[in-house]
């Protein structure tokens, strides 16, 4: 039998017990776990096993994020668990489907950039004008991050 096999069957019993909706298999290597919340929000992974019995993470639903690289099956567990855990909550709140139409338009000022590094002679002037407006963006974030009431999650 197949080591990632194994590994992902492993996973998906303990991601069961965290009732998903669905976990599907793909080669062996990469599993796609779903989970529906109380309020019908879905909230989606992708992670991969690659060598070395190691990890690769990205959440899908609602929004897509990289979380990267995990070197155990239980720390990919335990960090979809406390992600979860903070969308249970999250969705509660009224200022939910703002952060996400937020989250997701910072998601395709990404894509935009990329697309206009990759496929145009910018002028670095423009660029640095961007850069700026982006600076004072994260600035606001991080402020707003300081004087905010923390939420914690057990």
């Amino acid at each position: 039998m197949n080591e990632n096999t194994v590994t992902g069957d492993i996973i998906a019993l303990k991601l069961r017990q965290l009732q998903t909706k669905d976990i599907r298999m793909i080669r062996s290597n990469m599993y796609f776990v779903d989970f529906e919340l109380d309020d019908g929000t879905k909230v989606s992974y992708v992670f991969n096993i690659t060598k070395g019995d190691k990890f690769f993470l990205q959440r899908m639903r609602p929004y897509a994020i990289v979380h990267g690289k995990f070197g155990t099956a239980d720390e990919i567990v335990d960090f979809i668990r406390k992600d979860i855990a903070m969308f249970r909550n999250a969705v509660k709140s009224s200022n939910f489907p703002a952060f996400v139409k937020t989250f997701q338009a910072g998601s395709e000022v990404s894509r935009q950039i990329e697309r206009l590094f990759l496929t145009h002679n910018t002028d670095p002037q423009k660029l640095e004008e961007i850069y700026d407006v982006l600076q004072v963006i994260i600035a606001r974030i991080s402020d707003l991050n300081e004087s905010s009431e923390r939420i914690e999650i057990k």
